[in-house]
């Protein structure tokens, strides 16, 4: 091998050592910022799983809370008598009934005496009452005995938990000889002893 030729040789293998050694850095720099995306990465992908299962439990939530208003109207905590008496009126001139008068009754609590409790279990099951408080009321209708039975169904499907306990009914004006309570046309009035439930305080 000639002289030049020798020297041409350890330029190259000098000038690849160069670069080598120069872009060693680069390469460093490259790798680097290559583990950043990899990490970028991975806490985008754990904040979309954090978001996504923050909405999945917010709308949990919201289901529950749905769900726990519609208790807290079926089975309010309180009597609420203004809110229970615009309701009343309310399915009263839906069904095309007069409402005349309500009177309310004590609210009634679920205490058992000592006697009841020393009572057999079958007896028990006889004597237990509402698994709820509750109070009674008289309502006071005028009205025909269709529209009657509208209001009742009106009552039942209310979301309001309410049971209407004894019905009783007497013929306004001069039908009340002739008249019957399946009779559509005469105007009838009626008494309703309706029981409203509460919560368990």
């Amino acid at each position: 091998m000639s002289k030049k030729s020798i020297i041409i040789l350890i330029s190259l293998i000098g000038g690849l050592a160069l670069i080598f050694f120069s872009a060693e850095p680069f390469w460093s720099s490259v790798k680097i910022l290559h583990q950043e995306i990899e990490q970028k990465k991975l806490e985008i992908k754990t904040t979309e799983e954090i978001l996504d299962k923050t909405a999945e439990l917010d709308q949990e939530y919201q289901d529950l809370k749905e769900e726990a208003d519609k208790i807290s109207l079926s089975l309010p905590k309180e009597e609420d008598i203004p809110y229970l008496l615009i309701q009343l009126e309310n399915l009263a001139s839906a069904n095309g009934l007069l409402l005349e008068k309500i009177d309310f009754g004590q609210l009634s609590g679920q205490s058992k005496t000592a006697k009841s409790q020393s009572l057999s279990s079958s007896e028990q099951a006889k004597k237990i009452g509402p698994p709820f408080p509750s109070s009674s009321l008289n309502v006071k209708l005028n009205g025909s005995y269709d529209a009657l039975k509208g209001y009742l169904a009106s009552l039942e499907n209310n979301i309001r938990s309410m049971d209407v306990s004894s019905i009783s009914f007497d013929v306004k004006g001069e039908e009340k000889q002739k008249s019957s309570p399946s009779s559509s046309l005469d105007i009838f009035e009626f008494d309703l002893n309706i029981n409203i439930y509460y919560q368990n305080k």
